[in-house]
């Protein structure tokens, strides 16, 4: 353990939650950098959290937002209910700062936030662009972690209880707690561990296994949209089955949202040696610093076209 300083403004944008946003000394940004983190991360807890504050151009500042799903409250939350609250700070900052850009990035599970921001219908205020670092399957990150018989029969026990209509209640202990880290609802568990054939779950978006229709309903309805779009796969990460083509994967992703009228960063791609949350001081965190801060710094300029 350990003890963080960083110098901030702690900003409330809705009566509970709040936002973080590291300020450094003389600047005043006009835009946002909005980051969500993955399962069980709050503020400070993403590693290259401060590097990528000092990193970003002179215009943007990095903004931490707390959801009510953070921590440990993502068992009993939904990514529909992060976009909800998600829009709310976003509405925040566009009026905090009239005019400038508001760009999302997500972590892990926060990229399906992002992308989820991005393409769901309904009426909530529109971003210039959006972030996926570490866009993995949950689904595949569990199947990795339980053995088959206890990932089906968590399936099965979650399935039951929704049909009883329980679907909000908490499941036992021995589902999630000891390998997650949180009690999780029925609902949430199904959301992310997905299970076939169908593989519905509203946490699904990144399966190395979904075919090119499910992508084009979801990251080719973000490219309809006019945002731009920078993915960042790590190369080293440790939450993908080691059987999966990251190159192609991406690729994959890269496509059906180009073609549908998106526009990708330049930055785009899989990062070498980069673990799950880029941990390591080095080329990896160094790269990913590099690409974060181009792909903004070309919003703001204009060289990406946006909306």
């Amino acid at each position: 353990m350990s003890t963080i300083k960083a110098p901030g403004i702690l900003h409330r944008y809705t009566t509970h939650l709040v936002a973080f946003e590291h300020t450094r000394d003389g600047l005043s940004p006009n835009n946002s950098l909005l980051f969500v983190g993955g399962l069980n991360q709050g503020f400070l807890t993403i590693p290259y959290a401060q590097d990528l504050a000092a990193a970003l151009p002179p215009s943007y500042s990095f903004v931490e937002v707390l959801l009510s799903s953070a921590f440990s409250g993502w068992g009993h939350s939904s990514i529909s209910q992060d976009v909800y609250e998600l829009g709310q700070c976003v509405e925040y900052f566009q009026s905090l700062r009239p005019g400038g850009k508001v760009v999302l990035m997500g972590n892990s599970t926060g990229c399906q936030d992002v992308l989820c921001y991005l393409f769901y219908e309904g009426s909530r205020p529109k971003v210039d662009g959006g972030i996926l670092q570490a866009p993995v399957s949950d689904r595949e990150a569990i199947q990795m972690i339980y053995p088959v018989e206890e990932y089906k029969r968590y399936n099965e026990m979650a399935q039951q209880w929704v049909k009883e209509g329980k679907g909000d209640h908490m499941l036992p202990n021995e589902v999630s707690l000891p390998l997650l880290g949180a009690r999780v609802t029925a609902d949430r568990w199904l959301s992310l561990a997905s299970p076939g054939p169908e593989h519905a779950g509203e946490d699904d978006l990144f399966s190395s296994d979904l075919g090119d229709g499910r992508f084009r309903s979801t990251f080719g309805m973000a490219g309809k949209r006019g945002v731009a779009l920078l993915i960042l796969f790590s190369g080293n990460d440790g939450f993908v089955p080691k059987a999966v083509d990251k190159q192609a994967l991406v690729a994959r992703m890269e496509k059906a949202f180009v073609d549908a009228g998106g526009q990708l960063g330049g930055g785009s791609g899989v990062l070498l040696n980069a673990s799950h949350t880029v941990k390591d001081v080095g080329e990896a965190r160094d790269e990913l610093l590099k690409r974060v801060k181009n792909f903004v710094d070309s919003i703001d300029k204009g060289t990406l076209r946006t909306n």
